[in-house]
């Protein structure tokens, strides 16, 4: 297997980050591809080489795993109606809570 001198892998991923601002940036400016490398300078098939390695380089980059804390239900139901305040628990059954907003209402 092949290895890569440092500096080579270092330019490469200098290289990608700006095509990458690149890519974003036609994207976000509204215009087709041809109008953004006409505007800008690029060969519409340097674009598209670009875009080509963009994709490949995410598609080889291994997803990251980003733990999420969902935060447990702990709060009541609260229903105010005239002055009259009711605190019900989070897990009361729909009958029972419909029932009740009928009495209220």
């Amino acid at each position: 297997m092949k290895t890569t001198p440092a500096i080579t892998t270092v330019k490469r991923d200098v290289q990608l980050q700006e095509w990458t601002e690149q890519i974003k940036a036609q994207q976000e400016s509204g215009m087709t591809v041809t109008a953004y490398c006409a505007q800008n300078g690029i060969n519409i098939k340097t674009y598209y080489y670009r875009l080509r390695k963009v994709r490949e380089q995410c598609l080889e980059s291994e997803p990251a795993i980003v733990p999420v804390a969902v935060p447990r239900a702990t709060s009541d139901i609260r229903i105010e109606k005239n002055g009259l305040q009711i605190s019900l628990p989070s897990d009361i059954s729909a009958d029972t809570l419909l029932a009740l907003v009928h009495e209220l209402c």
